[in-house]
C-alpha cells in the first residue's frame, strides 16, 4: 500500500513516517507539512490511502481552504478510490459530519493521541482501502446516544453498531460482546431494518452505510 502522509508538525511526522515505514507491505510516497505540497505532489505519489492532519497550523478553522479535511475532500476528487485517514486531537463526530454522505465511504477519523499504536494507524488505513469508513472509538466511548437510535435499537444492537462504527469486523464485534457471530449478525440485521437500509441492494454497502448513518448522527449531537 502506498501511502502519503501531511502533518505540520516535523517531529510528530518524523515518527509517524518512521513507524509506517517498517511496517509490511507499507511503502511511504510523500511527506508534506502543507496543503498545497502535498496536492502538488499527489499526481506523483498516487497514494492508496493518506493520512491527513486536521489542523495545519495554530487557530485553523476546520473547514479552512487549507485544512485537513479540505485535503481530504481534494484529494478523493482527484483519486476517488483513495483511503483517507484524518488525525486530530479534537474529539467529536462533527468533523465526519462536514463530509457530504455519498463521499463519506472510505474515511476514518482517529485521535492523535492513538498513533502511539501503529497497529491502530495501519487498521485505519485498510479500512479506508476497503471503502470501509470509522471513527475513533473513543469517540464513540465519549458521547452521548444519540436519541433516534437509543429510542429505535436495544443495548445489544447499540453496543454492536458503536463497536461496527468503530472499524471493527463482524469477529471482533462478537469477541467484545460475548456473543456468537451469528447473534452479531441478527443484531446487525436487526440495525439495517431500523435504519431503514436495503442489505439486498447491490448498490449499497450495508455495513458502510450504517456506520455512516450512525457518524452523521453522533456528529449532529456535537
Amino acid at each position: 500500500m502506498r501511502i502519503a502522509v501531511l502533518d505540520d508538525e516535523p517531529f510528530f511526522r518524523h515518527l509517524l513516517v518512521h513507524s509506517l515505514s517498517r511496517a509490511e507491505g507499507i511503502t511511504v510516497a510523500g511527506e508534506h507539512d502543507s496543503a498545497v505540497a502535498f496536492l502538488d505532489a499527489l499526481a506523483e505519489t498516487q497514494p492508496d490511502a493518506v493520512i491527513l492532519d486536521l489542523v495545519l497550523e495554530p487557530g485553523q478553522p476546520l473547514d479552512s481552504p487549507t485544512g485537513g479535511l479540505a485535503t481530504g475532500l481534494e484529494v478523493r476528487r482527484r483519486l476517488p478510490t483513495c483511503g483517507i485517514v484524518i488525525l486530530s486531537n479534537h474529539a467529536s463526530a462533527e468533523v465526519l459530519q462536514r463530509v457530504p454522505q455519498e463521499e463519506l465511504g472510505g474515511w476514518a477519523y482517529l485521535l492523535k493521541r492513538r498513533t502511539d499504536d501503529i497497529a491502530e494507524v495501519l487498521h485505519a488505513l485498510h479500512a479506508t482501502c476497503a471503502g470501509d469508513t470509522m471513527i475513533d472509538p473513543t469517540i464513540i466511548a465519549e458521547s452521548a446516544t444519540p436519541e433516534r437510535l437509543a429510542e429505535a435499537l436495544s443495548a445489544h444492537q447499540l453496543r454492536v453498531l458503536r463497536l461496527l462504527a468503530g472499524g471493527a469486523s463482524n469477529a471482533l464485534i462478537a469477541e467484545q460482546v460475548g456473543a456468537s457471530p451469528k447473534s452479531v449478525e441478527h443484531a446487525i440485521s436487526g440495525i439495517l431494518d431500523q435504519l431503514a437500509i436495503d442489505a439486498r441492494d447491490p448498490t449499497t454497502n450495508a455495513r458502510v452505510t450504517a456506520a455512516v448513518s450512525y457518524i452523521r448522527l453522533l456528529g449532529a449531537t456535537a
